[in-house]
């Protein structure tokens, strides 16, 4: 079955936030038909056959927090009756009309001078002030053996208003995270937005690439957000350890997760439950926290053996610069002697400028650069970054599973997942090739008229002017193009940053630098050293200039 398109309704249609709903459901009952139970898939179906007002007041309330609301704040000029709307809802097992409460959920709905009233009517023996704050009277109500909930009107029979419950928050849920692939996203991101004021690439989602292939994994998702919750409210040492899924992205979040709690038990002071879940996750950072936790406990020279072995397995150069520190401190105090590793000797040059009354230092050193043949362009990392898009675009908007969730993504989902590259290894050698072919310029110029405009995470299109893109690629060598994009590609994450500030070509020579640019009191960050470092290797000419300010 073809999964139905999306258009996003236009801003002036009252009810264009119902519109793009409506179209989110559709599209997930159709690309997920067969992860449906029958009971959520007629309750999804019974929604789209309601009246148009009470389909819009039942995603006015899915958009807003909580799962309790009180009747008198419901008013929104596109549905002038609320209450037969509401009666609606209720019928289609929606919405409950007098839901059971908890006392501390009526405090909560309730205004200050309301909880004076309700502190008056249920304890009629004690004097409450008028000015009493909403704290301490909820503390007084709240005081005592905890009761059942109850409708509203048996704890307060005259209160001033009324509530009703969503009582689909959990379908809702599910929807939303099979839509957008996370919890963190909320239905504001599109539901609110007229998405055709942004452009995206349109991705095949077929059958094979859907994210979620099975219910349960669905359902390990939701767990693995249920736990991450549950760690905002409890130690670490009560939140159960999440169950392993056989599903390589969902498995990479349970991983996550493993290390969060990690950070947790180690904020918390429980070094040995820290030590544990560390331990037992595979992100990235977590093998880096379990050496510095042993630092402080272990014998230096078994920690040091530790961190030469995490050397010796872990590629990313960014992990490997907190891996050697914790080799060199654990020989030194084990009286080990290990060569430190060798730094590139960066050229630097030192530039005293008159100091500009507007712009920053780098512009300053662009414009006492620039002349009739040398062309200076503060590029920083949006040069590199847009043409890596622009060469390996198929690569980052492949139907790989678990990238694309929806139509309106400006990148995958799994960008800077551990399995990014190797998902796409032949699209990405394919890039390579294209270099190695000399065929890339006009690939590259090609794409970058084409998809103009397009959202893309690693282009930021009003910094990638044409003429910028033709310049840069009349000048620097494709070996030197593609020394660059390996070393993106070691860790996309961290590598998107940290390139050097300047390009400077020159056309009469047709030579070019790269330029990192240091003000007074700059210096250099690791990432930044990694870049030179990896530049300097590979023969590209870099180096740093540090500008001091004249006199005035």
């Amino acid at each position: 079955m073809t999964t139905p398109s999306i258009t996003p309704a236009p801003l002036d249609d009252p009810f264009y936030y119902l519109r793009n709903m409506q179209q989110i459901i559709r599209f997930c009952l159709t690309r997920y038909g067969d992860l449906w139970l029958a009971s959520e898939r007629d309750q999804l179906a019974g929604m789209l056959a309601l009246s148009e007002p009470a389909q819009g007041l039942l995603v006015r309330l899915v958009m807003r927090k909580g799962h309790l609301f009180r009747l008198n704040k419901l008013v929104y000029a596109e549905i002038p009756n609320v209450t037969s709307a509401l009666h609606e809802l209720a019928g289609a097992g929606l919405v409950t009309l007098e839901p059971a409460l908890a006392l501390s959920e009526v405090c909560a709905l309730a205004r200050r001078e309301e909880c004076v009233q309700l502190a008056r009517h249920r304890l009629p023996a004690q004097a409450i002030a008028a000015s009493a704050r909403k704290q301490d009277l909820e503390e007084v109500l709240l005081t005592g053996p905890a009761q059942n909930p109850q409708p509203l009107g048996g704890w307060w029979p005259h209160a001033p208003f009324a509530v009703v419950a969503l009582s689909c928050t959990a379908l809702f849920t599910r929807l939303r995270l099979m839509f957008f692939g996370n919890l963190h996203q909320d239905w504001s991101e599109f539901v609110l937005t007229e998405l055709g004021l942004q452009r995206f690439e349109p991705v095949a989602l077929s059958e094979h690439s859907r994210p979620f292939q099975h219910r349960d994994e669905v359902n390990a998702m939701l767990a693995l957000f249920e736990l991450q919750e549950r760690m905002q409210d409890t130690c670490a040492q009560h939140v159960p350890l999440p169950a392993p899924v056989a599903c390589e992205w969902i498995e990479y979040r349970r991983h996550k997760l493993l290390f969060q709690l990690g950070r947790q038990a180690e904020r918390e002071g429980n070094t040995a439950l820290a030590l544990a879940h560390y331990e037992q996750s595979r992100h990235r950072e977590a093998r880096i926290r379990a050496l510095r936790l042993r630092e402080k406990q272990d014998d230096p020279a078994k920690v040091a053996a530790l961190a030469q072995q995490a050397l010796n397995e872990i590629t990313q150069p960014e992990a490997r610069i907190s891996l050697g520190r914790i080799l060199q401190r654990s020989a030194k105090k084990a009286g080990m002697v290990v060569p430190a590793p060798a730094s590139p000797a960066v050229p630097v040059s030192h530039l005293p400028l008159p100091k500009p009354d507007s712009g920053g230092v780098e512009a300053a050193v662009a414009a006492h650069l620039a002349n009739e043949q040398v062309c200076v362009f503060h590029v920083e990392n949006r040069l590199f970054n847009g043409l890596f898009a622009l060469l390996f675009w198929p690569a980052l908007f492949a139907p790989v599973r678990g990238a694309f969730f929806h139509p309106f993504q400006a990148g995958p989902a799994d960008l800077y997942r551990p399995g990014f590259a190797d998902a796409r290894r032949e699209l990405i050698d394919e890039g390579f090739t294209q270099l190695a072919k000399g065929e890339y310029r006009a690939l590259i110029m090609a794409r970058h008229q084409q998809k103009q405009g397009i959202s893309c995470s690693f282009i930021h299109w009003p910094a990638l002017p044409a003429r910028l893109v033709e310049q840069a690629l009349n000048i620097i060598p494709a070996a030197h193009l593609e020394a660059v994009f390996r070393h993106l590609l070691l860790d996309l994450r961290h590598h998107r940053k940290g390139m050097p500030d300047l390009l400077e070509l020159n056309t009469a020579t047709g030579q070019y630098r790269l330029i990192e640019v240091k003000g007074p009191g700059d210096r250099l960050q690791d990432h930044q050293r990694l870049w030179l470092g990896a530049m300097l290797e590979q023969g590209l000419p870099v180096s740093v200039c540090e500008v001091s300010w004249l006199p005035t």
